[in-house]
């Protein structure tokens, strides 16, 4: 099992639309869906990114915050026509998971 929340304000939010998967490629899937979905809702004709732009950070982190204890960043290399792998050297975060998490 994975957990995942977007990127948000704040923490309130962000759980607030935290989804749990049964594996972190479902997972990927469901965010590329989900951008895909917003921006075709945009008027976008072109994907957003591909499944294979989605990188799992390698660092974790114990947010006891939620009880999420090995918390990791959820990166797309590239949005649109924006390659952030040249522009900022790194991919840019949309959210965080986990797989050892706290179930509420």
């Amino acid at each position: 099992m994975v957990i995942y929340r977007p990127h948000r304000g704040g923490l309130k939010e962000a759980l607030a639309e935290a989804k749990e998967f049964e594996s972190i490629e479902e997972m990927k899937k469901w965010i590329y869906e989900h951008f895909k979905f917003v921006y075709s809702d945009l008027g976008y004709k072109m994907e957003p990114f591909g499944i294979d732009d989605i990188v799992i950070g390698e660092e974790t982190a114990d947010d006891d915050r939620c009880g999420w204890h090995d918390t990791r960043h959820v990166c797309i290399k590239r949005l649109l026509n924006e390659d952030f792998m040249g522009e900022y050297g790194s991919p840019q975060r949309v959210g965080h998971c986990a797989t050892n998490y706290e179930r509420g």
